[in-house]
């Protein structure tokens, strides 16, 4: 004999319990807080900048200089620096387009000079000014860069 109120799905006479809403509240929660949990702990470490105390303001601003002189497009195909490197009658025709190129990434009223094998573009440093320098390679050509104020 069946008792009044309860049937199963199956048509057995077998009672069944329901979970509690409490129950299933907990669960969520817990599945939410081992979420967050998992997403910090797993979360990648990215490296944090540090700086670097043996650069100066100058070297940074040769740095700069020096990546723009690096990349300058020549005219045909290379670099403005490659093609003034090809031979000293090149380089000194380039040298006034190195040289704008180079003090346009450093502070107004730094001065630039370019050194290469096959030429040299600016005014040298003073041997009493600060200077900060970089260095470039280019195909066919290495150029060293040296930012000073007077």
């Amino acid at each position: 004999m069946r008792e009044r109120g309860f049937s199963s799905p199956s048509g057995e006479g077998e009672s069944r319990g329901q979970l509690s809403l409490t129950v299933i509240e907990a669960a969520i929660a817990t599945l939410l807080v081992l979420t967050v949990a998992a997403g910090f702990a797993l979360t990648p470490e990215y490296p944090t900048a540090t700086l670097d105390h043996s650069s100066t303001p100058l070297d940074e601003q040769a740095h700069d200089a020096a990546a723009l002189v690096a990349a300058a497009p020549a005219d045909g195909p290379g670099t403005l620096l490659g093609a003034a490197c090809a031979s000293e009658s090149d380089f000194d025709a380039r040298a006034a387009q190195l040289r704008t190129v180079a003090t346009s990434g450093v502070s107004p009223g730094a001065f630039v000079s370019i050194q290469t094998d096959v030429g040299k573009a600016g005014t040298s440093p003073p041997a009493d000014a600060r200077v900060g320098s970089a260095s470039v390679v280019v195909p066919r050509c290495t150029a060293t860069l040296e930012v000073w104020y007077p």
